[in-house]
């Protein structure tokens, strides 16, 4: 019999501050089940943002397989933004792999879980907890908020709201909850939100555990991470910066956020019983000491810089190891160890691994290619629940924008969706680059940076690569251009904030002769958070920070061989911090390094660990002082300290499986090299250290140089492909499908039973063309002529305003007035006709390259921008809309279907006005159709490498 499993999610839980709340006996479960079972520090991975970590752990992936990149995404069918979902997620998650092998499985909050998956078992999405925003008005479920539905009304009940907690509930968090005048300061009403929002969830989790059966269950909480944004600033002790009376006041709550989570967890080690398997975690974990920052970063999800990089591992139940602690676990082994306790084997496309060290048999690992590859019931959501990806889907509508075809629904929010779009694709960058995918990481930050050149973390990010690459060249280019940019930044930041200054006092003013006005009391003005935050950004890009500039330029000129200068600019940047920060103490001891003084360098590490003890970089870089000192022993430790804090560091098992050959232990050196390869296969020191470790095996000796050589090419061609423009680079075109065609013999013609003809393809496919062959010919064509004809068609576009609101809920009855007339109607605006109106539609087709292509120049001719989705991916957007409506009208008898080639109406206008004319039962003026057709405007043509 299989016991069931339990994974308990605390988000942004600390073992610096639970273990001394443990040692002092006030978090006994969790120090009861650290010493039933195994227990360690879980490394986390950047970005370090809760909705994509808590989706690698359930996928065992990284972010760049897994689809979730950030907090909100756009919606296609609304046009606005909305908060992620897991509708965005392109893999399994464990519990579909469970749901394939017969398992149930309860997910209890899971971020992100909405809309809940249709699984063998319960899913409660992480909009459940959520409250209205009184006691009094009504607080309905989401649709979509759990599975099956038939739960819904009783889990309803569950839910506890902010204004049902009474004093007992909040003197734990809040003893001096009286002092606090709430008008002026709303932490307590915060406070009482997270607290009912957690007891909600553990709510509704322990009704499900005991009501419904399960072989699996997942439960997250996102209390942690809440109280820690909003109250560790006051944990004890008290920082400099921190008002001693505010701290007075809120000095309890981290410390009774960790006992209130320690008291759930009872509950549920209660619940379900010595014989399960219990697996407690957090994503990563929060800083409460020296190291938390006066102030967050000026940018979006800038908060996460509070959150440190250890989080907490517990694994208790039959077979576990007991009061053992564990070293060099990562949050993506979470999923392949779930997996080997019920006996599945792991997907090889995992980026995780089984945490062998937690069972006290040695486990046998077996392995798939690929879970997402196994056929078979996994209770995911439907295909047709979002035909696209998401992020695509939105991306293209913004070009439908750009290109004029549908209308932004309004200016605020395509701001809104410009800068969710920008933000994705900067948490997927910073993945990419944490994953050692650099090249991927360029060609997004290169984009990007161009896009928002103010944006100068696109540009520190762009740097970070090259000095990862060891490319001088390039560092120091980007370099520069971070300084240009900034300088010509100042200005305009300075500007734009002395102008919103202005308003900001004008407002204050209105405000003030308002209540005079009313002959009320003169309140304080509060700017609305959105000027606020507009505020601070601007005054980060209006200040030259020349500790940054001189931080960065000591990286490249230690790049560029130039250590002494290295170290002129970090003292420079040392002597202008309030407080060392690691990175500069450490990047200090690599200069030092470069220049043989392994004493300075030691110390300069030294320094970083007296501030962070934990800090990898640092005990990576003792390491490599202690293996240029030839003190094996030394280093092999140092190396292992920061492996225990970081395992997917392939420097650091390179310098350990060093240190391991120096001290004799083949076995263990060739085990943390591979690991090094693994990680990193460009890794040529590596792979000839590996054939060193092999010179008695002549064949392995050769294959490893061999793989050496090898690597030394990729990174030379690594190095040349980053160098080279976007424009150089080497497109897969997605070919599309051709279009169906679909006749059907007319009836007898009928007053007012005209069909509306109309003229689609994907914009730049030749729609124009055919709009005015058919209005030269004669054919009366619907045009309000509100687009004028430009560069990018001379002779008009023929479209109609209204057109762009068929997506929409707006009226269509109006197209009823259209029937027996042509009308310009673009993919995939198309899908908006009603369906029950007679249609003959003219297609026009055209091949991938040219129509994206065209696209881009037009958009670059009108001074636009459009979608940042590379032209490969859009062709393959544009092909599966191309799928779909293939799929739509062959369904449809109410529809026939012309598809014309735009180059054949190049080639033989004739014989295509005549089909044309033809399909659309219509006298024409065949000549007037064919003189409509200039080649000349044929411009965008199949690039050679294509041809």
């Amino acid at each position: 019999m299989q016991h069931k499993t339990l994974l308990i999610g605390w988000d942004a839980a600390d073992w610096k501050v639970a273990r001394p709340l443990m040692d002092a006996g006030k978090m006994p479960a969790l120090k009861r089940l650290t010493e039933e079972g195994s227990w360690g520090n879980l490394a986390t991975i950047q970005p370090i943002l809760s909705p994509m970590l808590w989706t690698s752990i359930a996928t065992g992936k990284r972010a760049w397989k897994h689809g979730i990149h950030g907090f909100t995404e756009p919606c296609p069918k609304t046009g606005s933004i909305r908060p992620i979902s897991n509708l965005s997620r392109k893999t399994k998650a464990v519990w579909n792999i469970f749901n394939q092998e017969g398992l149930k499985s309860n997910v209890i909050g899971w971020w992100p879980s909405h809309p809940a998956e249709p699984i063998n078992g319960v899913m409660i999405s992480n909009h459940y907890q959520h409250p209205a925003k009184g006691l009094q008005d009504e607080w309905p479920m989401r649709p979509g908020t759990v599975h099956p539905k038939h739960l819904e009304a009783a889990l309803k009940e569950f839910r506890v709201h902010p204004a049902e907690l009474q004093n007992e509930h909040v003197l734990p968090f809040i003893p001096k909850a009286a002092e606090i005048d709430q008008e002026k300061d709303n932490a307590m009403g915060s406070c009482m939100k997270i607290l009912a929002e957690n007891a909600s969830i553990h709510a509704a989790a322990t009704a499900v555990m005991q009501r419904e059966p399960w072989d699996f269950m997942a439960v997250y909480y996102d209390g942690i991470d809440h109280f820690g944004h909003g109250f560790m600033r006051y944990h004890p002790p008290r920082l400099p910066w921190v008002d001693a009376a505010d701290f007075e006041k809120y000095k309890d709550v981290i410390e009774a956020a960790y006992r209130y989570h320690d008291m759930m967890l009872e509950v549920l080690l209660q619940l379900a019983g010595e014989d399960t398997t219990v697996l407690l975690i957090s994503d990563h974990g929060f800083e409460p000491g020296n190291l938390r920052p006066r102030s967050t970063p000026n940018e979006p999800a800038g908060p996460a810089a509070e959150h440190s990089p250890l989080g907490i591992f517990c694994a208790r139940g039959p077979g576990i190891k007991k009061n053992h602690e564990i070293q060099s676990a990562c949050l993506l082994d979470i999923t392949p160890t779930l997996l080997q306790i019920k006996g599945l084997p792991v997907g090889e496309d995992m980026d995780g691994r089984v945490l062998e060290d937690i069972f006290e048999k040695e486990p046998e690992v077996k392995f798939i290619p690929s879970w997402d590859a196994v056929e078979g019931e996994d209770g995911q959501h439907s295909k047709d629940a979002d035909s696209v990806d998401i992020v695509e889907s939105r991306e293209e509508i913004k070009q439908l924008v750009e290109l004029g075809y549908i209308d932004e629904p309004d200016e605020n929010i395509a701001v809104a969706i410009d800068n969710t779009l920008r933000e994705l694709n900067y948490n997927l960058a910073q993945a990419y680059i944490d994953g050692s995918y650099l090249t991927e990481a360029i060609q997004i930050l290169r984009k990007e940076w161009d896009r928002n050149p103010r944006e100068g973390r696109f540009g520190t990010k762009l740097l970070h690569c090259y000095l990862s690459l060891r490319d001088p060249l390039m560092a120091r280019e980007t370099f520069n251009k971070i300084v240009a940019r900034k300088k010509e930044a100042i200005p305009l930041a300075q500007a734009e904030l002395e102008a919103l200054k202005r308003e900001i006092e004008a407002a204050k003013e209105t405000a003030r002769q308002e209540s005079e006005a009313k002959g009320g009391p003169v309140k304080d003005y509060t700017p609305e958070r959105k000027v606020i935050q507009k505020m601070r950004r601007l005054r980060g890009q209006a200040n030259p920070n020349p500790q940054a500039f001189a931080f960065f330029e000591g990286c490249v000129l230690n790049l560029e061989d130039d250590p002494k200068g290295a170290l002129d600019s970090f003292n420079k940047c040392k002597a202008a911090q309030e407080f060392l920060k690691p990175s500069l103490c450490n990047k200090t001891g690599d200069a030092h390094f470069d220049l043989e003084d392994w004493d300075a360098a030691e110390a300069s590490y030294r320094q970083t660990l007296s501030i962070a003890p934990l800090d990898s970089a640092a005990h990576l870089g003792l390491a490599q002082v202690y293996t240029a000192r030839k003190q094996p022993f030394e280093a092999a430790a140092a190396a292992l300290k920061s492996l225990e804090v970081n395992f997917n560091n392939p420097k650091a098992q390179f310098v350990y499986g060093q240190a391991l050959r120096n001290l004799r232990k083949p076995k263990l050196a060739k085990k943390a090299l591979l690991n090094a390869v693994e990680q990193n296969p460009n890794f040529p020191m590596a792979w000839l250290e590996l054939s060193q470790l092999h010179k008695k095996d002549s064949d392995a000796a050769t294959r490893y140089k061999a793989e050496a050589e090898a690597a030394e090419k990729r990174l030379l061609e690594i190095t040349r492909t980053v160098r080279k423009t976007d424009a150089n680079k080497d497109i897969q075109w997605t070919e599309f499908p051709d279009i169906i065609r679909k006749f059907k013999t007319p009836d007898a013609p009928k007053k007012g039973a005209a069909p509306l003809i109309i003229v689609s393809g994907l914009p730049r496919s030749g729609t124009s063309l055919m709009m005015q062959m058919l209005a030269a010919g004669g054919l009366d064509v619907v045009s309000d002529a509100v687009r004028e004809a430009n560069d990018s068609n001379p002779k008009g576009y023929h479209e109609d305003e209204r057109v762009k609101g068929l997506k929409s809920n707006a009226d269509k009855s109006w197209l009823n007035d259209c029937r027996g007339q042509a009308i310009k109607i673009v993919m995939p605006i198309i899908s908006g006709v009603p369906p029950e109106l007679p249609q003959k539609i003219i297609f026009m087709e055209r091949p991938a390259e040219e129509v994206v292509r065209s696209q881009r120049a037009m958009l670059k001719r009108d001074g636009k921008v459009g979608s940042t989705t590379e032209d490969d991916r859009m062709s393959a957007i544009y092909a599966d809309y191309l799928k779909d409506f293939n799929e739509s009208v062959s369904q449809n008898d109410n529809i026939e279907v012309l598809p014309v080639h735009y180059h054949e109406v190049l080639k033989d206008p004739e014989a295509v006005a005549r089909e044309v004319a033809a399909f659309a039962m219509q006298q024409a003026d065949i000549k007037a159709m064919v003189k409509a057709v200039d080649p000349k405007l044929y411009r965008t043509k199949p690039s050679k490498a294509s041809k």
